[in-house]
């Protein structure tokens, strides 16, 4: 399970994001640009879906992202 998940989560703040995965926003946003997120936007804002952030961390395990 994913650290700080609540099962009525929907989305992600990048900030969220990061701090419950222990990286950095250029990490993050490398991540992003390869593909290995995918990034919702609402206005200005980017959220990263709660499916979206379940998937990049079956990634993790399976060792397809580094």
């Amino acid at each position: 399970m994913l650290p700080e998940h609540s099962p009525n989560r929907l989305n992600w703040r990048v900030a969220e994001f990061c701090d419950a995965f222990r990286i950095g926003r250029t990490k993050f946003y490398a991540l992003v640009a390869d593909g290995k997120i995918k990034l919702i936007k609402c206005g200005k804002i980017s959220l990263i879906s709660d499916a979206e952030a379940k998937r990049f961390q079956a990634s993790l395990e399976a060792g397809e992202v580094q």
